[in-house]
């Protein structure tokens, strides 16, 4: 029982921490709720284009350079904080959400739907 308990507790800090996500993790976090995992290069490649897509349509305080390199390491940082964190795994080439994040898409949502866009508001509930 003791085992659960504390599976539960790092769920519930997992979803405190859901909770306050920057607008950069959000992106992040939401790609990966859509792709499930992705390669490490493509994952970065594609989040950038997200990001800079945000840049286009007006959110231009999302990060203070729009370069793609800086766009690129600002996103790695965070990709690895939020590895650190245990919302994302990277293993092998390949981030990913975390277990205990697939689990609560299936619990909430029924199933991954890979592909699907999925709204991070709807796990939080």
């Amino acid at each position: 029982m003791s085992s659960q308990n504390n599976s539960n507790t790092d769920i519930n800090k997992g979803i405190n921490r859901l909770r306050s996500l920057s607008r950069l993790e959000r992106i992040i976090v939401n790609y990966f709720l859509r792709h499930i995992s992705a390669g490490d290069i493509i994952a970065v490649l594609d989040i950038r284009e997200e990001v800079k897509k945000k840049i286009r349509e007006g959110d231009r305080d999302l990060l203070p350079e729009t370069e793609d390199t800086l766009i690129e390491v600002e996103v790695r940082r965070v990709l690895a904080e939020l590895v650190r964190e245990g919302i994302l795994y990277h293993r092998n080439g390949v981030y990913g959400l975390s277990p205990w994040l697939v689990e609560l898409v299936k619990k909430k949502l029924g199933r991954l739907r890979p592909g699907e866009s999925k709204p991070l508001e709807k796990l939080l509930e």
